[in-house]
């Protein structure tokens, strides 16, 4: 009997698995939304993870996944756009996204919410403008990058200043080479 093998840690789709090691939360529960960015649920009402972001300067949602202390070619990332309940609408989709990889273990280090995310070597490696619209979005790096950790930041939403709605939001993601 042939199989078709997989390398480990890699999907049928091709995206590597991650694992969530830190995040901008909404509740004191964090796995209570940012879950959601490593499940298969995209129904309207279903997986979103979202951070209210009403006592920064700036609203931000910072995420950072690992390929479980691997390093990793990252090339592209598929980004699932999604909000929750009934009564969110899709201007509380994050508006704009700045990936950043590590090849360092420094992330680890960002362990509690007051931990200043900064403190690790971060490398920018795309800085993008999402779309005002729900479903899958396909971001493709200018080139492969070698990482052992991925940060997401999330900035800002669609709402206008006179109607804010203090959330950043998106759903699931997906990391290929």
């Amino acid at each position: 009997m042939e199989t078709n093998m997989l390398p480990m840690g890699v999907r049928r789709d091709g995206s590597y698995y991650t694992r969530i090691e830190w995040a901008t939360v909404t509740e004191s529960d964090p796995t209570f939304w940012v879950c959601n960015v490593i499940s298969d649920d995209h129904e309207r009402n279903g997986g979103t993870y979202g951070a209210c972001v009403e006592n920064l300067p700036e609203p931000k949602n910072n995420l950072i996944l690992s390929f479980f202390d691997e390093h990793q070619e990252v090339g592209k990332i598929k980004l699932y756009k999604n909000v929750g309940v009934d009564i969110s609408v899709p201007e509380e989709l994050a508006r704009h996204l700045n990936i950043y990889v590590s090849d360092s273990d420094l992330p680890k280090k960002i362990l509690r919410k007051d931990d200043d995310i900064e403190l690790a070597d971060w490398k920018l490696v795309k800085s993008v403008d999402l779309k005002k619209e729900f479903g899958w979005e396909d971001i493709v790096l200018n080139s492969p990058v070698i990482a052992k950790f991925v940060r997401f930041e999330f900035i800002d939403n669609f709402c206008d200043k006179d109607n804010f709605i203090p959330w950043v939001e998106t759903s699931e993601i997906k990391i290929f080479p």
